[in-house]
């Protein structure tokens, strides 16, 4: 199979190399899209799904009505992920635990999610919402016009919605201290018997 030809059948895994909030498990695991339709343009390096679009990959999961991918000539992908009509699109994806027994998820809709990946960076616009969770509770959110989430640096930045008036919100969950662990049992104590006389 030509070079070029095996490039692009690979540029349906244009998630791959996704490492935003990424459980590391992910980046191993098949991707698998399904929508009503598909068009490729080998030229162009260029895919098109639309209709009820779902892409998964372990556990990252990125649903819209319209998605696009593109690999440039050194290899790195980008993607275009649109809304139906008065809809959003989604992204989900479990990230790596900090601690045992805590399952943390980074949740995101917007009308639109562009990802660079040469960049590493995700950007949602238009009612644009990312949220954390830990074991099913939200944590943190962070809400606004257009967000984008930098994956190298672990760094957000957001700006607000003319709608709203040009404002954010970010919504911060209170840091409770972990339990103290419980004392240490006591040790039985000794029977204490009488000194002998010699």
């Amino acid at each position: 199979m030509p070079l070029r030809s095996r490039r692009w059948l690979l540029i349906t895994l244009a998630f791959a190399a996704l490492p935003a909030f990424a459980d590391r498990a992910d980046r191993d695991k098949p991707t698998q899209i399904d929508a009503d339709v598909w068009r490729g343009n080998e030229l162009k390096q260029v895919v098109v799904y639309s209709g009820k679009v779902v892409l998964t990959k372990g556990t990252l999961r990125i649903t819209g009505d319209r998605l696009a991918l593109r690999e440039d000539p050194e290899g790195y992908q980008y993607a275009i992920v649109t809304a139906a009509p008065g809809g959003l699109a989604t992204f989900r994806q479990r990230r790596d635990p900090a601690q045992p027994g805590v399952e943390e998820f980074i949740e995101a809709d917007a009308e639109r999610l562009e990802y660079d990946g040469k960049a590493e960076t995700i950007k949602l616009i238009g009612r644009a919402r990312v949220k954390r969770t830990e074991n099913g509770e939200t944590r943190d959110e962070f809400s606004g016009g257009e967000i984008t989430y930098n994956m190298r640096e672990s760094r957000y930045s957001g700006q607000g919605d003319t709608k709203d008036g040009g404002r954010t919100r970010t919504i911060i969950a209170p840091r409770l201290p972990a339990p103290p662990e419980p004392p240490a049992p006591l040790a039985p104590a000794r029977s204490l018997e009488p000194e002998r006389k010699k």
